[in-house]
């Protein structure tokens, strides 16, 4: 069973889901997500791991980033909290937006992870500055536009696959029209000046890269060429699946994520 709780941190409050017991796994929401992103985990790897789903800054019931934040705050904002609840080493997994930062976090931290998952994400400043520009002025214009529950709408069909369920349809447009305009906007301009090419370089951990097969946010050539960035990184397709991979096909999203930390070596 999950529990939500709340935690100060260097003066900002942070909250946080999180459920079971053993080695701890934490968990990286992406843009429109929050900890309830991974609500499927928290009940799927419980029995073999303490897991750990944060609302980041500006999500949730977290407070707002602070003004001038950049990518490595959130990632030493993250290590704050790790230290406030005493977890020293963790398995880290990051979903697009999440992933990201979890690369940035190990730029800043790497000898706090365990093995690092990214899913569905990519190496940010590797796609062209015309298009970072693009992407974030739709995200900025449908904020001005539209209200979060109107955003969530128009979105959620483009964040899953072709076969996606009523229920995952459901969970991820309830999840997205929570989003807090200010907390996603930092997130937004965050992601589109953030640069990780250079955050895994001699990374000698274990990592796993996991696409969801039919991801049009993520296309597979970008999963593709995270996963070749990274020396010895084994991959999973989540067949069938979009963007928000772990959300649409929890059992099989579940299944890879605990094959990996069972044999992290392959």
């Amino acid at each position: 069973m999950e529990t939500r709780a709340t935690i100060v941190v260097e003066g900002r409050t942070l909250t946080y889901l999180r459920a079971g017991s053993g080695p701890p796994l934490v968990l990286l929401h992406g843009i429109g997500g929050n900890a309830t992103q991974w609500r499927h985990q928290l009940a799927g790897l419980s029995d073999a791991y303490d897991i750990l789903a944060w609302d980041a800054p500006g999500y949730g019931g977290s407070d707002d980033p602070g003004a001038g934040w950049v990518l490595a705050d959130y990632a030493d904002c993250l290590a704050g909290l790790l230290d406030a609840l005493g977890l020293e080493q963790v398995h880290l997994l990051g979903q697009s937006w999440g992933g990201v930062l979890a690369q940035e976090f190990y730029r800043r931290h790497g000898e706090r992870i365990r093995t690092l998952s990214l899913a569905d994400t990519f190496q940010a400043g590797s796609q062209p500055a015309d298009e970072r520009r693009a992407a974030l002025e739709a995200r900025l214009q449908a904020l001005e536009t539209m209200t979060p529950a109107e955003m969530a709408r128009v979105r959620t069909p483009a964040l899953v696959g072709r076969g996606a369920g009523p229920q995952a349809l459901a969970e991820i447009e309830q999840m997205m029209a929570e989003i807090r305009p200010s907390g996603y906007r930092h997130a937004a301009v965050v992601l589109a000046e953030a640069d990780t090419r250079t955050a895994l370089v001699g990374i000698a951990i274990p990592c796993l890269v996991i696409a969801g097969e039919h991801d049009k946010i993520v296309p597979r050539a970008l999963s593709a060429e995270l996963h070749a960035a990274i020396p010895g990184a084994q991959w999973a397709l989540i067949s069938g699946a979009g963007h928000l991979s772990g959300q649409e096909r929890p059992d099989a999203f579940n299944a890879v994520v605990r094959e990996f930390l069972a044999h992290p070596s392959g």
